[in-house]
């Protein structure tokens, strides 16, 4: 190499110098973090085995695994008619799985796995950067233990997804952070706008946190932070609309009718009905609401009630059972780890500006810094967020397992130095967080005394014990060096003896969650709502639509006999309901046109369509299913559609495809009818 190189090789280092260096990764910690993966592979193999459907989504992967437009558009059903509810992004990994392995529950299931892996160790990585080894083991030990990750990466869910690229996003804005090279950054935004394609608008907030973090340690002038921050920003969203964009620019007669509108337009679907209207019903043109509506505060509602009504669009509500035996079991040390953090942080940044000739990034301290101030940002714009909206399932709150781990290794660190090093009131920190955290845990504990209840005595024992010996310690009663190991060693056990429990029970498919809420556990009846009786004529995963397999029996042989009579024609059927067409579709019937979409009140297909349809001799045969059988909502659109039938198409008799009488069993209404015959019309008397 000539000098010139060397030089100009020197001057680059000088000007963006690695400033937050770390050894080699000691061996022990890498059979740490190998034993920690292989835990959580056995935990997520065993558990997708008995994974079973989110069915409408797996409607999506299937259509999308054997139909190149499907996949393209993200549509529910082959022919494309329609599009799912929600970006498609997180479906992509399940068509390819089944598509290379065929389409099962388990082939779906194993991009999650797989999302799951990756995310463990990128999460070591950048703990293993900031807080070293030990604390690498620890925040991957953490992350990959938290009750809702087991579940959710067991089960083919679009928020697995997002976590990835959200852990992967804040590794590569972590090296920004170090070598203040932009490309760092731009790579962090690109991730970002991949996150959007699994959980749109989700995928966003960890953008403050970026922002505000970023701007605080990086050496660049304010107008140089201001550009580079709109550069991150800008990647992010240009990444994140590139397939929304896509999508509008092809002609509405040549793509699928986005589902979840009124005006067919993907950015109502994404920013209205998948965003703002999570919190405010009506405010994005074209959106559909998210749901029929909104019930009426009763005249007659007890202050409890009212007072729950209100905190359930807090962040107060993440504290009840039902969400914190998921995320949050370690609150207090994370707690713990943002007020030693913010004091420790004040006192070290003196210390700096001291000496002025000091590198404020220079150091293993400044990794532990940014860290809190991090988990600390994404934490409280998670929590702002979540405890705003309604949340329909657990799922949403994946994305608060990382700041808590980080948050919760940064405590475990402060708190033990604060009690080896500290004259002050400061040593007593550790024995009074032990004590808090044994309380906390075991008030959770409390809620599911069926499940968990020998696990009480133990956590109550074992806490208090450990906080006594660490609080004799701190007043010097006992020797350092021969109590004060094995009595924090005790603690760590009592902290992670139930989120352990919980994680390990997904083992138990009834303690592993569905497919439509990752949930690990025993389930907890919430605080907010009222429990739910189980639907009479379909249900929820695997068996939905077939918990009553006469019905699913039936429409497949209506599906038979249609199909049989409507060669050359584009379509088989129009269904009425989505969970009608389902099981048809992912039984490989490919010429299904389901109406309604997710909710069934998307006007993708209006009478005029359909009779369009039928005159042009692209169609033949409908199949009512009513509400009393499957539909989501008795719409406007829906209504109308079956009115049309029964106006201008004839019933088919059940014994020309229900030779077995399923009908007459299952007293389910599904009906089909012949659009190519005239209905019989009443005489003059009444009669036909």
């Amino acid at each position: 190499m000539s000098s010139v190189a060397v030089l100009r090789s020197v001057a680059l280092e000088a000007e963006f110098p690695e400033t937050i260096t770390r050894p080699p990764t000691p061996v022990w910690a890498r059979w740490s973090l190998a034993a920690i993966m292989s835990s959580s592979a056995v935990l997520f193999f065993v558990d997708l085995l008995a994974a079973g459907f989110s069915d409408f989504y797996a409607t999506g992967a299937k259509s999308m695994s054997v139909s190149w437009r499907a996949f393209f558009f993200g549509a529910f059903d082959p022919s494309a008619t329609i599009t799912l509810d929600k970006l498609s992004g997180f479906l992509i990994p399940q068509a390819l799985s089944a598509r290379l392995f065929g389409f099962s529950a388990w082939s779906l299931a194993l991009p999650q796995a797989i999302e799951g892996l990756i995310t463990i160790a990128a999460v070591f990585w950048i703990a293993n950067r900031w807080l070293g080894p030990a604390g690498a083991v620890a925040s991957a030990t953490l992350f990959a233990f938290t009750p809702l990750l087991v579940s959710m990466f067991s089960h083919p869910m679009e928020d697995s997804m997002l976590t990835m690229f959200t852990v992967l996003s804040v590794a590569a804005w972590q090296r920004a952070i170090e070598t203040d090279r932009l490309r760092w950054l731009v790579i962090a935004g690109i991730l970002v706008g991949l996150g959007f394609q699994a959980k749109m608008m989700q995928s966003w907030l960890i953008l403050p946190a970026f922002v505000v973090v970023y701007a605080l340690w990086t050496r660049r002038s304010w107008s140089q932070r201001i550009l580079r921050a709109a550069a991150l920003c800008g990647a992010a969203v240009a990444v994140s609309i590139s397939w929304m964009t896509a999508i509008s620019l092809v002609p509405a007669s040549a793509r699928p009718y986005i589902d979840a509108t009124t005006n067919n337009n993907v950015f109502s679907m994404v920013f209205g009905y998948n965003g703002v209207d999570r919190f405010l019903h009506g405010i994005f043109p074209g959106a559909l609401p998210t749901s029929a509506g909104t019930a009426p505060i009763p005249s007659d509602i007890s202050p409890a009630a009212l007072l729950l009504r209100i905190v359930s669009h807090t962040p107060f509500k993440l504290l009840f059972p039902e969400y914190a035996s998921q995320v949050g079991w370690l609150y207090p040390v994370a707690a713990a780890g943002v007020v030693l953090g913010i004091r420790q942080f004040r006192h070290w940044l003196r210390e700096r500006r001291a000496d002025e000739g000091v590198d404020r990034l220079a150091g293993s301290e400044s990794g532990l810094q940014i860290t809190v101030q991090f988990g600390l940002a994404f934490g409280v714009t998670l929590a702002l967020v979540m405890g705003a909206m309604s949340l329909p399932h657990s799922a949403y709150l994946a994305s608060m397992a990382l700041p808590l781990a980080l948050l919760s290794t940064c405590g475990g660190i402060l708190l033990w130095r604060e009690f080896r090093t500290a004259l002050s009131l400061w040593r007593y920190a550790l024995p009074i967080a032990v004590a808090v955290e044994t309380l906390w845990t075991v008030w959770l504990l409390t809620s599911y005394p069926s499940f968990a209840g020998w696990i009480i005595p133990s956590v109550l024992v074992v806490g208090l014990a450990s906080s006594a010996g660490l609080l004799a310690v701190a007043r010097g009663r006992l020797e350092f060096t021969r109590f004060a190991a094995p009595v924090a060693i005790a603690a760590v056990a009592m902290a992670l003896a139930a989120p352990l429990t919980w994680s390990i029970s997904t083992v138990n498919p009834a303690f592993a969650g569905s497919s439509n809420d990752a949930h690990a556990g025993p389930s907890s009846v919430s605080v907010f709502d009222p429990p739910v009786s189980p639907a009479v004529d379909y249900g929820t995963g695997l068996n939905s639509n077939r918990l009553r397999p006469f019905t699913a029996t039936l429409e497949a042989a209506a599906y038979d006999y249609a199909a049989e009579r409507s060669s050359g024609r584009q379509y088989v059927l129009v269904t009425d309901s989505w969970r009608s067409a389902s099981p048809l579709i992912m039984d490989g019937a490919p010429r299904l046109l389901p109406a309604g979409g997710y909710s069934s009140r998307a006007p993708s297909l209006t009478t005029s369509d359909l009779g369009n349809l039928v005159k042009l001799g692209k169609l033949r045969f409908v199949l009512l299913t009513g509400a009393a059988s499957k539909n989501s909502a008795q719409s406007a659109p829906i209504t109308d559609l079956q009115h049309w039938t029964r106006a201008h198409c004839s019933l088919v008799p059940a014994s020309k495809f229900d030779p077995h009488n399923y009908l007459t069993v299952s007293g389910a209404p599904d009906s089909l009818y012949d659009c190519s015959v005239a209905p019989p019309q009443p005489s003059a008397t009444g009669k036909p």
